[in-house]
């Protein structure tokens, strides 16, 4: 759980260092958040395709479902689901993943590939 000032300093960074929050989030907690009601919230880029949103943490997560996707609630998952199951499906399917929007922000929007890679990378780092 984090506060409600550090919620703030976050959501006012840069998108890029948001990503970098993100990945560094995720490793350490293992655990990453979407936004759940009869199937998980999609966004659109300005092409069409779709954007499977994610957050490292519920508070992110819940910030735009009051927003872009009310009614809907965080759900976690696991970042063993997030490597081993999602990536490879939005990889098949066309889909990006949406890493940490904000009310404000589209936030970052990597290939599922290169998001595994610097997952895997930071996962790498923390163990000694």
């Amino acid at each position: 759980m984090i506060d409600a000032e550090q919620v703030k300093a976050v959501v006012r960074l840069p998108a890029p260092q948001r990503y970098e929050y993100f990945v560094k989030r995720v490793a350490a907690s293992g655990t990453v958040w979407g936004l759940y009601r009869n199937g998980w919230a999609l966004a659109k880029k300005d092409d069409g395709t779709l954007v499977f949103a994610m957050w490292p943490d519920k508070e992110f997560a819940r910030l735009c479902a009051e927003f872009e996707w009310e009614g809907y609630e965080p759900q976690a998952f696991s970042l063993d689901e997030l490597l081993s199951e999602l990536l490879p499906q939005l990889q098949q399917d066309d889909l990006l993943p949406g890493i940490f929007r904000t009310p404000g922000s589209k936030g970052v929007m990597p290939t599922p590939g290169l998001l595994r890679v610097d997952l895997e990378d930071e996962l790498r780092r923390e163990t000694p």
